[in-house]
């Protein structure tokens, strides 16, 4: 009798017996074999769903039952869908089927070398997906962040380089009677290296435009120390005890508290006040209300702060102030003339000297991050300011990295000099808390007036919503966030300008 060969397969949804029978041979020591078991994952079909797309191609398993003692494995392992058993019987020793072909076929396509369209597909919907994306995306949503990368939206539109785009902004630059009208700080010709400020008047609703003179006219009554300009009213008393209160106005509620010459408060008194801005009825009434809470001009304040704070300047003349800095003149002019534009925000906090620099955001014309550090006060802070600064305690407390004011003037002293046209919204309160004199500025304030004219302003978030069709400020302020959309305005002025002149 012709030897023959018999294998027997078994399969069943837990087991695989594999048994082999020779006539002409003894037979061996029967051999105890349990049944392999193949752990099936038992899930919900959505769970399944998830998990399919990160399968390997092929997945193979050393289960103890699938080694013999001298740890060896046998001839027995799992099919790619990880559902069958499969052995050496699964493959045609001849060649004459068409199995085999199929079989080089399923290892070609399962290779991980090769991916089908739908396994690319899946890649990167997972890669899109993944943990990390997300938290960043969510930390910029957070944070106020643009999620697109610079360059800006409206660099790109422009499509001009840096040295033309400088050279441009120069027409929008404010001139020095604009600077000295608005408050930007200025030296004085009597006190060299010293600071001098004048801010207008409180806003009144029925104000008139503002008209800015003449340089020359402001610059001598700065200098002969007029009093056209208006003395800072400071209103002195002399207590029991010696000490020399100075009369304060709350720049929130409108209200006189009173302070001690050396910042300390003498009115311990909570602040009722209004956080938004006052507006005409849209029907054309004559009553007034806030949009914070809808309440009508006179109401009492919808928000209670601890004190009173001020903001470190008084309608009329300031100063003379020490500690500013003033840009300085390049010693050796760049070959292209571009001296460099800067689009620079602050964010301030109120102390009991006023309001003082907390952080800073610096972005070149492109829009990439160019400075950005926390600023430690040099005072006693009162209010955080976070409704309108996003600056918290925890911030300054949990940054390693923060800086002096003496240290970021350094460290923008650098970069900037006196040629540098930065770039900003109401430029200067951000120079006034960083205590610096340049003349080189491009305030969106002034570029994009108000209707009813000066001292009247836009707010940067009207700005942005009406011209770049974007809303900003959505939650808490950023400063780098803020900086960019000054750019942006500017760039987008300065796009159709170029394009009204090319009509003409």
């Amino acid at each position: 009798m012709i030897g023959f060969e018999m294998k027997i397969h078994h399969f069943d949804a837990v087991a695989d017996y594999s048994y082999i029978f020779k006539p002409n041979e003894a037979p061996e020591q029967k051999i105890d074999r349990k049944p392999i078991v193949a752990s099936v994952n038992k899930t919900a079909k959505k769970k399944q769903h998830s998990e399919k797309w990160s399968r390997d191609p092929k997945q193979n398993y050393s289960h103890e039952w699938l080694l013999d003692p001298n740890d060896a494995i046998l001839n027995m392992e799992f099919s790619a869908n990880g559902k069958f058993l499969a052995t050496c019987a699964d493959d045609d020793p001849g060649g004459t089927s068409g199995s085999s072909s199929s079989s080089e076929a399923n290892k070609e396509n399962n290779s991980p070398g090769r991916l089908t369209r739908r396994q690319k597909k899946n890649r990167v919907r997972k890669e899109d997906t993944s943990p990390l994306k997300k938290k960043v995306k969510r930390d910029m949503r957070k944070k106020g962040r643009h999620e697109d990368p610079y360059p800006l939206k409206q660099y790109i539109k422009l499509n001009l380089n840096d040295t033309d785009v400088f050279y441009t902004l120069r027409n929008y630059t404010l001139s020095a009677e604009d600077m000295m009208t608005l408050g930007y700080p200025v030296e004085s010709k009597l006190y060299p290296g010293r600071a001098m400020i004048y801010r207008a008047g409180a806003l009144d609703a029925n104000a008139k435009e503002f008209v800015p003179r003449d340089e020359s006219v402001y610059t001598s009554l700065l200098v002969q120390n007029s009093d056209q300009f208006g003395k800072r009213q400071e209103f002195h008393i002399k207590r029991n005890n010696g000490i020399t209160s100075e009369e304060k106005k709350c720049v929130r509620c409108n209200k006189g508290f009173f302070m001690s010459s050396d910042g300390e408060y003498l009115t311990q008194e909570h602040c009722n006040y209004h956080w938004g801005k006052l507006h005409s009825p849209p029907s054309g009434g004559i009553e007034w209300f806030y949009s914070c809470c809808k309440g009508r001009q006179g109401t009492k304040g919808c928000t209670t702060a601890k004190l009173h704070v001020w903001s470190g300047v008084e309608p009329g003349r300031n100063g003379p102030f020490d500690g500013y800095v003033r840009t300085r003149q390049r010693k050796t002019p760049p070959q292209d003339g571009n001296y460099g534009v800067y689009s620079l925000d602050c964010e301030m906090c109120f102390t009991n000297t006023g309001l003082e620099l907390t952080k800073i955001s610096v972005v070149s014309l492109d829009g990439k991050p160019v400075y950005e550090t926390f600023v430690r006060p040099e005072s006693f802070i009162i209010d955080y300011n976070t409704r309108f600064s996003g600056i918290t305690a925890k911030d300054m407390s949990r940054n390693s990295k923060v800086k002096t004011l003496k240290d970021v003037q350094n460290d923008l002293m650098g970069f900037i000099t006196a040629d540098t046209i930065l770039v900003g919204h109401g430029l200067e309160n951000d120079l006034r808390a960083l205590r610096m004199i340049h003349y080189t500025v491009v305030d969106t304030a002034v570029v994009f007036p108000h209707i009813l004219g000066l001292p009247y302003k836009r707010s940067l978030k009207s700005l942005t919503h009406s011209y770049l069709r974007k809303d900003i400020q959505v939650g808490t302020h950023d400063s780098y966030e803020d900086a960019c959309s000054c750019l942006e305005l500017i760039l987008w002025k300065l796009r159709k300008d170029l394009l009204r002149n090319n009509d003409k």
